[in-house]
């Protein structure tokens, strides 16, 4: 037969022997609870126990509603009622500590690595670590690559005076950002009368910065550089351009 504590739900299984020791009476070990088994009875299909055994230990043993035998043994006490056992507290493991904690160190380094540029930028103070961090796992910290931030303030294309075969772009870029910033690569497009391109061509920071700028050094925030490239036209019938800048 099975029984439910009215107070906490707990299912268990009961003799009719035990049940005549207290006319009925038992206590639920979980909640302590002491109800008349009688009232209690559980006929619903969805609460399975194992088979009658020929003789019971000092109690029954406790069902969960899903079905699955609980591990704690019912014992009868001094007052013959029937009470269940309480479950002990599961320790958990050191070992599960320790292994959380180089998982968490783990996740930490693998984000530094991947986003030591931007922690650099928005977090100044933090660059000499990730400086220490790189020099150790052999990596370098980028400088930003925020295109939105820069800007061509102005631009020309001429022929040279003292060549006509030869054109000359002349440009103005700036660095509108708070912050340092990696020169961008420049891409010029040369077009005909009817606006198509006949030529282009992508320049990276050494073809078109000034002799003497240290390119590795960065864009500094705020500032801006004077652009001047000699292209040769020969056979091209260019009489337009397209120039924006770029990060590849």
């Amino acid at each position: 037969m099975i029984t439910r504590c009215p107070r906490c739900r707990t299912a268990f299984r009961v003799t009719e022997s035990q049940l005549q020791v207290r006319g009925g009476q038992v206590r639920c070990g979980r909640c302590a609870t002491v109800f008349d088994a009688h009232t209690s009875f559980v006929s619903s299909p969805e609460v399975t126990v194992p088979g009658a055994r020929a003789s019971l230990p000092a109690g029954n043993v406790p069902t969960t509603l899903g079905g699955k035998p609980s591990t704690h043994d019912a014992e009868r006490g001094p007052d013959s009622k029937l009470t269940l056992e309480r479950r002990r507290p599961v320790r958990t493991s050191r070992w599960w500590w320790a292994a959380s904690a180089l998982a968490l160190i783990a996740l930490i380094v693998q984000g530094a690595y991947r986003y030591r540029g931007d922690v650099a930028t928005l977090l100044p103070e933090t660059k000499p670590y990730l400086e220490r961090f790189c020099t150790r796992f052999g990596c370098e910290i980028p400088l930003p690559h925020r295109a939105e931030l820069l800007s061509i303030e102005s631009s020309d294309l001429q022929a040279d005076s003292a060549n006509p075969t030869v054109m000359v772009l002349t440009a103005t870029l700036r660095n509108r950002a708070a912050f340092i910033q990696a020169f961008p690569s420049l891409e010029l497009s040369l077009t005909d009368p009817q606006d198509q391109t006949v030529a282009r061509r992508v320049l990276n920071p050494l073809e078109y910065a000034p002799r003497g700028t240290h390119t590795r050094a960065g864009f500094a925030a705020g500032s801006e550089l004077q652009v001047r490239i000699y292209i040769e036209t020969a056979s091209l019938k260019a009489t337009g351009y397209r120039l924006y800048l770029f990060y590849p």
